[in-house]
C-alpha cells in the first residue's frame, strides 16, 4: 500500500517555482527562475517589456485546501519588494496547482504581521483574487 505524504518545505517550494515558470511560459510570457538565493524573489517575468519580480509561496494539501492550508508564511522584510506574489495551493493527489496572482499591494492587504514574520491568509486571498487568473501579468490591451 502506497501512502501519499507531503513534500518537504524545500521540495514543495522548488516545485511551486517550477510550476509557476512553466505556467507563465504557456501563457506566452517570458519567465525565468531567479538564481538560487536571489534576494526578494523566486521568478522573473517580462510584463509589457519590463522585467518583474515574483515571489512564489506554495502550500500543499492531501484532502482539502480549505481546511489544510491555513496560511502562506511570508517575511515582508526580505520579500516585500517583489512586484507580484503567486500563492499556490498544490493538490498532492493530482499534483494540480491552483494559482493566486497578487500585486504587491494586494498581497500586503492580506498580510498580517507578527514578531519575526507574518502570513497571508487564504480566506482573504480567495475573497480578493479569482483562482488561476493571470490577468495582472498579461500585457495591457
Amino acid at each position: 500500500m502506497n501512502i501519499l505524504e507531503k513534500l518537504s518545505r524545500l521540495q514543495a517550494g522548488t516545485l511551486g517555482e517550477l510550476l509557476t515558470v512553466a505556467k507563465l511560459n504557456t501563457l506566452g510570457l517570458a519567465a525565468y527562475m531567479s538564481p538560487e538565493g536571489a534576494p526578494g524573489h523566486d521568478v522573473m517575468v517580462v510584463v509589457d517589456g519590463w522585467p518583474r519580480s515574483v515571489e512564489v509561496k506554495t502550500r500543499q494539501f492531501l484532502k482539502s485546501a480549505a481546511t489544510e492550508i491555513t496560511r502562506w508564511p511570508m517575511n515582508l522584510d526580505t520579500k516585500g519588494d517583489a512586484d507580484f506574489f503567486i500563492f499556490i495551493e498544490l493538490d498532492l493527489r493530482t499534483m494540480a496547482p491552483t494559482f493566486y496572482v497578487l500585486t504587491n499591494a494586494q498581497a500586503r492587504s492580506t498580510f498580517r504581521d507578527y514578531k519575526g514574520g507574518g502570513n497571508c491568509y487564504p480566506g482573504e486571498v480567495r475573497k480578493l483574487i479569482q483562482p488561476n487568473d493571470f490577468s495582472a501579468l498579461l500585457p495591457a490591451p
